[in-house]
């Protein structure tokens, strides 16, 4: 493996890591922890045959400790078709295998870009055994990102009616990247935007990140051990429901 290889390795892995080395070369750090330690909670809570959709570089099938077989699912394009690798591409209406062919089904960060969320759910009811398990993770404020494939953002109350609607139980949910720390990290992705995104040079951006948003991050952090009652202020939802047995 080349220098430069390496290199971009190590990036990609801080990027969907929770290590604190994340602080010094990621600067969407604190929702990409929060993420992380959310799927590290409940991955192991499902189990058997796990479908990922939506999977992307699959940063957390590792998580999934339970798995006994995983299989991956991407939308169906030319682009994906060539820059992902996964076992399944689908038309983005129906999934194509028999009904009730998983135990469990991971989706992260996803739902925001299907148009039809309501006959995606549907779907995952259709290829769940009774009892399966679906865990969701899906922003609630969070800027506009992959255009124009970015169609909505789900409050905790709104994704739950999402799942039940469907007929899931939920099981336990939780929000993600509370106060300060949504704060914080809403105003380094405006950073981002208006300063690094115009920057074409990478070792530039890395030491922009680690002036000026590596010390943000390190004061999120630390403002995050107050003591906060309500935590309406945040970035995301991570949800785990079940298929509701017949």
């Amino acid at each position: 493996m080349s220098i430069k290889s390496a290199i971009h390795d190590f990036m990609s892995k801080s990027y969907f890591s929770s290590k604190w080395r994340g602080v010094l070369f990621n600067p969407f750090y604190i929702f990409r922890r929060e993420l992380y330690l959310g799927v590290k909670h409940f991955g192991p809570k499902l189990s058997g045959k796990i479908l990922d959709f939506g999977a992307g570089t699959h940063p957390y099938r590792h998580l999934l400790t339970n798995c006994s077989e995983y299989v991956s699912l991407e939308y169906d394009t030319p682009k994906n078709r060539k820059n992902k690798s996964a076992d399944i591409f689908y038309d983005g209406v129906n999934i194509p295998v028999p009904d009730e062919s998983f135990d469990g089904i991971l989706s992260t960060e996803t739902i925001e870009h299907v148009p039809n969320p309501r006959e995606i759910t549907q779907e995952w009811m259709r290829i769940l055994h009774n009892g399966g398990g679906v865990l969701i993770t899906v922003p609630f404020m969070w800027p506009e990102h992959e255009l124009p494939y970015d169609f909505q953002r789900y409050t905790s109350a709104g994704l739950i009616k999402l799942l039940e609607d469907a007929g899931f139980e939920i099981i336990e949910q939780k929000r993600l990247a509370v106060g300060s720390k949504a704060i914080f990290q809403l105003f380094i992705a405006w950073l981002y935007d208006a300063v690094f995104a115009h920057i074409h040079s990478s070792k530039i951006n890395h030491l922009l990140n680690l002036l000026l948003v590596a010390p943000i991050t390190l004061l999120a952090e630390l403002l995050s051990l107050i003591p906060c009652k309500e935590n309406k202020t945040y970035l995301g939802n991570i949800i785990l429901a079940r298929k509701i047995r017949d």
